[in-house]
């Protein structure tokens, strides 16, 4: 159901567009000039849409995957740790806080952070003996999980002995560092992904499926459930009722019409689909200058105090939003809703959503598997290590502003010098917002629910004051998912990052350097990344006391 106000009319002409270029057939016949016409794109998405044939070709796994876990079952194994970044941990912890509630089998958790506090805690809810570490890593260098890896199995040796290995899988692409490691080192398992599909188009592959089936989700089911949706997404479905053509051209018609801040909103029982769609879509599209900003679990205001730049999307199961979503359509703002047909239905709406992405990144001519400006804060974070190896010191610029052991940080702008509180500094730098700008808080804190209820209080003040959406990620788990966006995307951001000092940290075994200094380098890159594409960004550092009390 649609109410896209003045969406409406662009959104036929472009599926009538559609249906006469044939998209949808050229989509099947790995036609790379819907989204590029240069060579050097063109290699890169032919090896990238395998995606679009999983729900099929994945059901060959289902009988190694499902072994696999019944012999974890025997052997008593009851916790599943997910180490990995982006894609890799993100489906299965979307899975498992949808689906893991309803589902008998291992509890599961990931890590995908560099922030000790974040790894300690997590190191509270593992028993060693019954725990099964998941090393998941797409190019199987990716250095997060590879250092939280280094950890992990120094722990799990001490605890464990010579039957550590046991314990650990990696899940890969065939012949990367990482699948040569596993099996160099004994692991349990080690399972090879099809490498034709991209990180975060991976949801249903062993990437996924294999944490989804420890878990105890059906994954014939869910296969299943995808399939259904892949048949309906075919070119022999006309556009019209073609979900995911629908879906996509008004995505991609909402970022060309300047309604590039897709708002989702969700029923709670499914709420935890939104970051993964968070990456999905900002990475798939936000370069080139511009892109659509997904803006999920923001605190809701008046439906007539919304910016034009909106398009809402509600995911709806309960139907606990839909009072909102009227009063949405009574201001004429552009509604979509997406009736989910039990939970189960995630796998649906996954593939949905790859399929409306590729889609609405061929309408802006935007390649949607490639993250170019990934690259850049991951150089920044590299040079900064090896200065770290060097000099046995992380180097940092001197403050613009100090108060009670707050510092910021970043280039100077109007009203800082008079600043006397926190407050007054965030007030002073969200000044410079304008017309289509959003605010971006991006966090290198631990993520747990006291962090991100203050966030949020944070995130509810600035859209009252600016009326600009806003967006809450934590680093460095957000590099690997919106950061793209950040680098790549339209000039309308503004960025507060936010830092602290450890209350204590870790080592890592094998490097010069801890993981405090790891997630530190990783900011500070992260900064100067921005600051090179000339964004509009502070950074706030917090002593190891402080609360996060900002209003």
């Amino acid at each position: 159901m649609e109410k896209l106000g003045s969406l409406a009319d662009p959104v036929q002409e472009h599926l009538q567009r559609l249906e006469k270029d044939r998209v949808l057939e050229r989509i099947f016949r790995n036609d790379p000039t819907l989204w590029k016409s240069e060579p050097e794109h063109q290699t890169e998405i032919q090896t990238r849409l395998g995606w679009r044939d999983l729900p099929i070709l994945s059901q060959i796994a289902i009988p190694e995957i499902q072994a696999f876990v019944e012999a974890c079952k025997n052997e008593r194994f009851t916790k599943a740790l997910v180490l990995g970044m982006g894609g890799s941990s993100l489906a299965p912890e979307t899975m498992s806080l949808i689906l893991g509630d309803q589902s008998e089998g291992l509890e599961l958790k990931i890590i995908d952070s560099t922030v000790p506090a974040q790894i300690s805690e997590v190191e509270k809810w593992i028993d060693y003996s019954k725990t099964l570490f998941i090393l998941s890593s797409k190019s199987g260098t990716t250095s997060e999980p590879l250092a939280l890896f280094a950890y992990f199995c120094e722990m799990a040796e001490k605890v464990l002995g010579k039957t550590w290995a046991a314990h650990f899988i990696a899940i890969t692409d065939p012949g990367s560092y990482l699948a040569k490691l596993g099996k160099r080192l004994g692991f349990r398992a080690v399972f090879t992904a099809d490498p034709n599909v991209g990180g975060r188009y991976s949801a249903l592959t062993h990437f996924g499926l294999v944490p989804a089936a420890l878990i105890g989700i059906d994954i014939h089911e869910f296969l299943i459930r995808a399939q259904k949706m892949a048949e309906r997404c075919l070119p022999t479905t006309s556009i019209r009722n073609n979900p995911g053509a629908l879906l996509g051209v008004i995505m991609g018609v909402g970022a060309i019409q300047g309604k590039d801040k897709l708002t989702l909103l969700t029923d709670e029982n499914i709420a935890p689909i939104g970051a993964w769609l968070e990456q999905l879509i900002a990475e798939s599209s936000g370069k080139e200058g511009w892109g659509i900003l997904p803006v999920v679990d923001e605190p809701k205001i008046g439906a007539a105090d919304y910016a034009q730049d909106r398009l809402f999307v509600y995911l709806r199961s309960s139907g606990s939003q839909d009072d909102f979503i009227t009063a949405l359509e009574e201001v004429e703002q552009p509604v979509l809703v997406l009736q989910w047909d039990g939970l189960y239905d995630l796998a649906a709406q996954m593939y949905c959503w790859e399929f409306a992405t590729a889609i609405a990144c061929s309408l802006m001519k935007v390649n949607a598997f490639d993250q170019p400006d990934v690259q850049d804060s991951k150089e920044r974070t590299k040079q900064k290590l090896t200065a770290v190896k060097n000099k046995h010191v992380l180097e940092e610029p001197d403050p613009l502003w100090e108060e009670k052991g707050v510092k910021i940080f970043g280039q100077p702008f109007a009203g800082l010098d008079t600043c006397e509180s926190l407050l007054a500094v965030i007030v002073a730098f969200t000044e410079q917002a304008e017309s289509g700008d959003y605010i971006a808080i991006n966090a290198y804190l631990p993520r747990n629910t006291d962090n991100e209820t203050r966030l949020t209080a944070l995130r509810k003040a600035l859209l009252a004051r600016t009326g600009c959406a806003t967006t809450l990620g934590f680093g460095p788990r957000f590099l690997h998912s919106t950061g793209q966006l950040h680098k790549g995307g339209t000039k309308h951001g503004l960025f507060i990052q936010i830092t602290q000092d450890d209350a204590a940290d870790l080592e890592i075994p094998g490097e010069m350097y801890s993981f405090g200094t790891l997630a530190r380098a990783q900011a500070l890159g992260d900064l100067e990344a921005l600051q090179a594409r000339n964004r509009r960004v502070i950074r706030i550092h917090l002593p190891s006391e402080h609360a996060l009390e900002f209003v």
